[in-house]
């Protein structure tokens, strides 16, 4: 079936958010925010903090709250894919002809010492930027790596003669010490504007050459394109039918770079005049809401639930409602096929990376097994991050990795509930009177006399039984305590506050 794509662009002067929608349906969701802007891409002049030989790796102060991490014998491989840009390509690049050569050795890094490095991961969680002293720009057509003498073409590049001819431009035109790899973008393009792009990148990395020695460090010298420029650069294709804008600013941006780059597409560039939002006319808002719940509704009243924890990302199939027509086995497969795609996009929509396992439910026919398996494969070339998985196992269970580019849609958009600090579940009413209790009983004879104050929600209270309210004022009056009972509406809706005014005139809470 033929993928129709649509960009749609809400800009605000505080956030700008950037939405790739595909047959009408939200795929994936871009963020920048004024107040976090992402860092990826970004070049710095670092002073190094901190060496760790055991790990061979480094904390380097890059003027941020926190040092970034650098690898010192970091591989030139793993470094493309830094950005949107390079995830589409570079790493689709490694058929064997194509994979860059070893790079030159790096100098040996000692603390104190100033070093130029490129932030290839925003920081996630506790940790810092990652950082790269490999550097790479990408441009419209290729991607640049100073340093190393290698031209590449993307993977998804096929018809051999398009593959020499622009294999063979970009060596005439490269510079020794200069590794370029070809992208998708340049299929069918001109020779000068390959050529041109090739000009515009050398351009840039000898202003940044030039402006690292006069920065001090810890400094910026480069900063990347900001998002709405990544996008028109690196997912703006043939076939994008239209880009919806809802700043008159923003859309000018956009048709200006259009109109030089491809003018017969300035009819695709669209300025959205409606008084509703953009994303709730597009019905983004709610599908982006829906994103942020663990499960998911299939069609026809199957689920799929995805829960994301720091070590991996498991995505669960259940068949639910559906009860099919004809037998168990058919029931299963019909809805492990019906939820492959879903899992791909919403493992895209959510930015999940690292390593995935989906429990797909058993199936006993090795045919559909077999069947479940390529379809999996087959939707997951839709992605635009690397992602690599292995079979089914004998439990059912699919092990993908996929390559992380920075927060998930979660982390981006929620923070840790101040209540239950991450844990996700609250305390029950009666885990919470049973703690009060034991402090009565740890406090014991010292009660005698003493004045006990109980403070409740009262959601809370309502949700106690008569017998477990009545066991804690049989202990205080055993005790000899006065035991006064508060409800109060402003008091946490999961925890008993327990104030104690001792006879000695000491105080205790819990």
């Amino acid at each position: 079936m033929e993928v129709r794509k649509s960009l749609v662009v809400n800009s605000t002067p505080l956030e700008t958010r950037i939405a790739l929608l595909e047959n009408g349906q939200l795929c994936e969701l871009f963020l920048e925010r004024s107040m976090n802007k992402s860092q990826v891409g970004d070049i710095y002049k670092g002073r190094v903090a901190k060496l760790l030989p055991g790990m061979q790796s480094a904390f380097v102060n890059i003027g941020g709250i926190k040092d970034g991490f650098l690898y010192l014998d970091d591989v030139v491989s793993q470094r493309i894919g830094a950005d949107i840009s390079v995830d589409e390509d570079g790493d689709e690049v490694p058929a064997a002809e194509d994979v860059p050569p070893p790079p030159p050795p790096l100098p040996t890094l000692k603390e104190g010492e100033e070093t130029l490095v490129q932030v290839v991961k925003d920081p996630i969680g506790s940790k810092g930027p990652r950082l790269s002293r490999h550097l790479s720009f990408p441009g419209r057509f290729l991607v640049f790596m100073p340093g190393i003498d290698h031209i590449g073409i993307s993977r998804k590049i096929t018809d051999p003669e398009e593959r020499d001819r622009l294999r063979n431009l970009i060596r005439s035109h490269a510079q020794p010490g200069e590794g370029y790899i070809v992208r998708t973008a340049a299929i069918g393009e001109k020779d000068e504007d390959l050529v041109g792009d090739v000009a515009s990148l050398r351009q840039n990395w000898a202003e940044i050459q030039a402006r690292a020695t006069t920065v001090a460090a810890p400094g910026l010298v480069y900063q990347d394109l900001r998002l709405l420029q990544k996008v028109l650069r690196d997912i703006f294709r043939e076939e994008v039918a239209s880009f919806w804008v809802d700043d008159a600013a923003a859309h000018r941006e956009v048709l200006a770079f259009v109109e030089k780059v491809h003018p017969e597409w300035a009819n695709r560039v669209k300025l959205f005049t409606s008084d509703l939002p953009i994303f709730d006319a597009f019905g983004i808002e709610g599908e982006i809401d829906s994103a942020r719940q663990p499960k998911v509704y299939l069609k026809h009243g199957g689920s799929i639930v995805l829960n994301q924890t720091e070590a991996l990302v498991s995505v669960d199939v259940n068949t639910g409602k559906f009860v099919g027509k004809k037998d168990l086995e058919e029931t299963v497969y019909l809805t492990n096929l019906e939820a492959i795609p879903e899992i791909v996009r919403q493992l895209r929509l959510r930015n999940l990376g690292g390593i995935v396992v989906i429990d797909f439910i058993d199936m006993m026919d090795p045919a559909h097994r077999d069947a479940v398996l390529t379809r999996f494969h087959e939707e997951l070339r839709r992605d635009r991050n690397h992602a690599r998985a292995g079979g089914i196992s004998e439990f059912g269970l699919v092990e993908l990795t996929r390559k992380r580019t920075g927060p998930s849609l979660e982390r981006q958009l929620t923070q840790t509930c101040p209540t239950c600090s991450g844990a996700g579940r609250s305390p029950s009413p009666e885990t919470c009177l049973l703690k009060a209790y034991r402090e009565l009983v740890r406090l014991g004879e010292r009660l005698r006399g003493a004045d006990v104050r109980l403070t409740i929600h009262p959601d809370l209270s309502a949700s106690l039984n008569h017998e477990s309210r009545e066991g804690l004022f049989q202990l205080a009056r055993l005790l000899g305590a006065r035991v006064q009972w508060l409800e109060r509406a402003d008091n946490p809706r999961h925890a008993v506050l327990l104030d104690i005014q001792l006879a000695d005139q000491t105080s205790a809470t819990a």
